[in-house]
């Protein structure tokens, strides 16, 4: 199985895209990437746009090369109205997707309903994801039923992806933010991969929209997995808008290395530096006052 991190947030933007090749299927999860409009007050640099611009098109790359697109959630980070990645990339896929109309807020139905509009006159087909799977010669994709985006389902819900090749197993979990849930765990723990891609704990806002309760549990729920045998945590994206990441999760990494699981963030998974250019802006502003320039086609897919 070969596993490329397209975009995360480690890399200077808002995403979670994933590319898996296996001998008997080319997958692609989630081919879309935005960034904050605003953090510290400040909208994004130019150097985040500039990575934003470079990512689309890695993930326009590969997506074209994909047999099958995943999206687990319409939120524009993981999804893209053809606004900075072409619509054209569905064309004669098979398209698994977070059902548009059952376990979903308002939000995403209305967003939902308008992707479905664009893909499905050139998409080979497009199914639901939620609860099912597929069996390609050894390869298997089993999806979970949807679980809450993180702590409640106030922004909606997720399905949760593993694929097997029939020697390695990858599960990538989507936002689950920590996961502070049990019903985020479940799925992995009876999948039980060797590699986990997770959506971390959303520590940057600690004690406003993500409490202390949630984070204890995320670190419980995450040590837990440890001991389900998974080899290798990819932890990221909500995770890694946090500078004092490494602290707020200090007894996972220390639980890891003892139980000689590797813990690390999309970066250094593709051995590539660690870049957190949300979590820096106030900084690259001092360094350089610049903020990006900005196409008015793609300010709407900036999310909150």
């Amino acid at each position: 199985m070969e596993i490329k991190l397209l975009a995360f947030d480690s890399f200077g933007v808002r995403s979670q895209s994933t590319f898996v090749q296996t001998r008997d299927a080319i997958i692609h999860i989630d081919p879309a990437v935005s960034l904050a409009p605003l953090r510290y007050k400040l909208p994004p640099h130019k150097r985040e746009v500039q990575r934003l611009i470079e990512c689309a098109k890695v993930i326009e790359e590969h997506a074209r090369d994909a047999e099958i697109i995943i999206v687990t959630h319409y939120h524009y980070d993981h999804h893209d109205p053809g606004k900075l990645v072409p619509i054209d990339i569905y064309r004669n896929k098979i398209v698994y997707i977070k059902h548009p109309e059952v376990k979903i807020n308002r939000s995403q139905m209305q967003r939902a309903a308008r992707f479905l509009n664009l893909i499905k006159p050139i998409a080979k087909e497009v199914r639901i994801a939620d609860g099912n799977s597929i069996t390609i010669g050894k390869t298997v994709i089993k999806f979970s039923q949807p679980v809450p985006h993180g702590v409640n389902d106030r922004l909606g819900y997720v399905v949760e992806v593993s694929i097997s090749d029939g020697e390695q197993k990858l599960l990538y979990t989507s936002d689950v933010e920590g996961p502070p849930l049990p019903e985020q765990v479940q799925f992995i723990l009876e999948e039980r991969p060797d590699i986990l891609i997770v959506d971390g704990p959303m520590t940057y806002m600690l004690g406003f929209r993500y409490s202390k309760k949630a984070l204890e549990a995320s670190i419980q729920h995450l040590k837990k997995i440890i001991d389900a045998g998974v080899k290798t945590i990819v932890i990221d994206h909500h995770f890694m808008r946090d500078l004092k990441y490494r602290e707020r999760l200090a007894d996972v990494y220390k639980y890891g290395e003892e139980k000689g699981v590797r813990v690390i963030c999309a970066a250094e998974f593709m051995n590539r530096p660690i870049e957190m250019l949300e979590a820096l802006r106030d900084k690259l502003y001092q360094e350089e006052y610049a903020p990006g320039e900005i196409p008015d086609n793609i300010k709407e897919i900036l999310e909150e």
